[in-house]
């Protein structure tokens, strides 16, 4: 049967709102994907805004280490907040720093401060992974003895709690959370390393044939080409001329302040193993300087052994603003040119405490 105009007109008019709707929910649909993208695909200031937003709505994962273990990007924006408002709360003016995250260049020194953030947070997780996996587990009774025995000690518990939250937005517990049981798995899994490093007795033997080698009559250029693992190796282990300030304390000690010092002595540091020899010195606006040249065997230390852990385990980062180098064990940026700005501003920090510390 044949319809007449009034009836098509009114059968269009009916499909219209659910046209509409259909319509709506596409666009709203196409609107949300295109934010998503630019907030998790992209590394423009508009789309790192948008990540921003959308980590506090959308517990989207800013990683994921060995499939299972997830750090929220909530969690680091959190974070990042909170690092934020501890540079708003302090007052640089006096020691001629100062922090500006409003500048585009402030902005891009908020993301060197987001990667070191995630690059922690990563670290902080990988090493309580690794010490369940050795069979340490620190309790929440563990970490509130601790705190409470802290707070007892300093006896400022409300001036403590004003201080986290006028400088970090945190209370106890965030404080317990962030900082306290982190620092007590990685205290537990660095006592763990100490006792099964082998690798002292290792180059305390390299020290040793070193030091024989020296005493048999072989080249001070010649032993340190052959053992030492510092960068002075290939220029027959010259330091150059150095003052007192330049070196590490227990080089200070064992040079400067030592009368009975011998070049042939083994001195041990923080950061490995050093025969030293003294070629010559001289007076510099009435401060002394020294000629030095050495052998250097530096100690496998827990650093370089949580770094050989990191680089076993799978580690996703499903942003478009960092990349995981696995061979390092680092979140690296994906825009190159921020790569850049941050070699350079760690070389021209120019008073920016953001840079410094």
């Amino acid at each position: 049967m044949k319809k007449n105009k009034k009836t098509v007109d009114f059968d269009e008019i009916m499909i219209k709102p659910k046209t509409l709707i259909i319509s709506g929910l596409i666009f709203l649909i196409l609107l949300f994907l295109l934010t998503a993208y630019m907030a998790y695909g992209t590394t423009t200031s508009v789309g790192i805004r948008l990540k921003g937003v959308f980590s506090r709505i959308i517990p989207a994962p800013a990683a994921i280490i060995n499939y299972r273990n997830v750090i929220l990007s909530s969690e680091v924006e959190k974070n990042l907040a909170s690092v934020e408002q501890f540079y708003a709360s302090q007052d640089f003016s006096q020691t001629g720093l100062r922090v500006d995250f409003s500048t585009p260049d402030g902005q891009k020194r908020l993301e060197i401060k987001r990667k070191g953030l995630l690059q922690k947070m990563i670290e902080d997780q990988a090493i309580k992974i690794i010490a369940v996996q050795k069979g340490i587990n620190i309790t929440q009774k563990q970490v509130d003895q601790a705190v409470a025995q802290k707070l007892q000690d300093l006896g400022t518990i409300d001036s403590v709690k004003n201080d986290l939250l006028h400088s970090y937005g945190w209370s106890i517990d965030d404080f317990k959370k962030q900082v306290v049981l982190p620092s007590m798995y990685k205290d537990a899994l660095t006592s763990y390393f100490n006792e099964h490093n082998n690798e002292t007795a290792k180059n305390q033997d390299i020290v040793k044939k070193a030091k024989d080698e020296l005493s048999g009559g072989k080249s001070f250029a010649q032993v340190a080409a052959l053992y030492s693992t510092g960068s002075s190796k290939d220029n027959g282990g010259q330091l150059g001329w150095v003052k007192k300030n330049q070196l590490m304390p227990e080089l200070q000690v064992a040079l400067f302040d030592n009368a009975n010092f011998k070049n042939d002595s083994v001195i041990e540091s923080s950061i490995g193993y050093h025969i030293i020899e003294i070629q010559n010195q001289k007076k510099d606006n009435g401060e002394d300087v020294l000629q030095l040249r050495q052998i250097f065997v530096a100690k496998y230390s827990f650093a370089d052994w949580l770094s050989q852990e990191m680089k076993k385990m799978s580690v996703l980062i499903p942003s478009g603003e960092f990349n995981w180098n696995k061979d390092q064990a680092v979140v690296e940026f994906r825009d190159k040119s921020l790569t850049e700005f941050e070699k350079k501003s760690r070389l021209e920090t120019q008073g920016d405490a953001s840079i410094i510390f």
